[in-house]
């Protein structure tokens, strides 16, 4: 997934999605940069803001004023993308693209990329997983 958020073109600074399926994924691109001496920190977004506490809707380091990538396990529609988008727009991020280990051809690329305006990239297509 390094490789794959590379693709986006900007030295990106942190990674991560909505919780719970973008969890891991933003806690193995942390730990894969920190490995290639690199420093991309990892974020959670809930679905909505919380109403108590510190009010928020993004969790881990701050993401204002830099450059993110929002990560899934999966997509189908792309919602759960565009959920994290919005959220971490509105935490002040530049989002740079929206990232997937496996795209299951059902919309989500053609549906981010013109709602968000970001490229959407995956890892594997279902198709070259023999999910067809």
């Amino acid at each position: 997934m390094l490789g794959l958020i590379d693709r986006a073109g900007e030295d990106v600074e942190a990674a991560g999605g909505l919780t719970m399926g973008a969890d891991p994924v933003g806690t193995a691109i942390m730990h894969a940069a920190r490995e290639a001496e690199r420093d991309i920190d990892a974020f959670v977004v809930r679905k909505v803001q919380k109403s108590y506490g510190m009010g928020r809707q993004v969790e881990g380091p701050s993401v204002e004023g830099r450059k993110v990538v929002v990560v899934e396990d999966t997509s189908t529609t792309g919602g759960s993308a565009l959920t994290a988008v919005e959220g971490v727009r509105n935490a002040g991020a530049h989002v740079t693209a929206v990232a997937v280990i496996v795209d299951r051809a059902t919309g989500a690329q053609e549906r981010i990329e013109a709602e968000a305006g970001v490229p959407y990239l995956y890892a594997f297509g279902k198709d070259e997983l023999g999910l067809d």
